[in-house]
C-alpha cells in the first residue's frame, strides 16, 4: 500500500505549521514589541515595568513560534521518510499526538491534517499487516 495521501496530509500540515510559526515570530511578536516600546507613562518605574512585561511576552511569543517551526520541520522530515508497504508504529502515534496538541491550541487546520494522517496510517498498518500475514500463509 502506498502512503501518498498520508504524505500529502503531513506536507500540508507541516507547511501550515511553518507558516504559522513565521507569522507568530515576525508579525505577532514584533507587534507586541512595538506596543511595549510605544507606551508613554509618567514615571520611570512604570516604563521599566511595562517594557519588562512586553519583553517577556515577546520572548514567549518568539519561543512559541520557534516551537511551531520545529514541529513543522520534524513533520516535513517524517513525510519525506515515510516508506510505502512498510508498517510504521511510532509515526501514526506521533501524528495523533501532534493533532491533539494542535486541537488544544485551536489550530484546526493542523489538527485535521495530522489526525487524518495518523488515522489513515494506523488503518494502512492494519492492511499491510494483514497482507503480510496472508502472504506468509500462502508461501508457508
Amino acid at each position: 500500500m502506498n502512503r501518498k495521501l498520508e504524505r500529502k496530509l503531513i506536507f500540508i500540515g507541516a507547511i501550515w505549521e511553518m507558516i504559522t510559526g513565521f507569522i507568530t515570530i515576525f508579525f505577532y511578536a514584533s507587534s507586541l514589541k512595538k506596543q511595549g516600546l510605544g507606551m508613554k507613562e509618567t514615571s520611570f518605574a512604570k516604563v521599566e515595568a511595562i517594557q519588562s512585561l512586553f519583553g517577556s511576552l515577546y520572548m514567549f511569543t518568539v519561543t512559541f513560534g520557534m516551537l511551531f517551526l520545529a514541529i513543522g520541520l520534524i513533520n516535513f522530515f517524517i513525510a519525506k521518510n515515510l516508506k510505502d508497504h512498510k508498517i510504521t508504529v511510532k509515526v501514526p502515534i506521533w501524528l495523533i499526538c501532534i493533532g491533539l496538541a494542535s486541537y488544544f491550541l485551536m489550530d484546526i487546520l493542523s489538527s485535521l491534517m495530522f489526525l487524518s494522517a495518523g488515522i489513515l496510517a494506523l488503518a494502512k498498518n492494519k492492511s499491510i499487516a494483514k497482507l503480510e500475514n496472508d502472504h506468509s500463509v500462502i508461501l508457508g
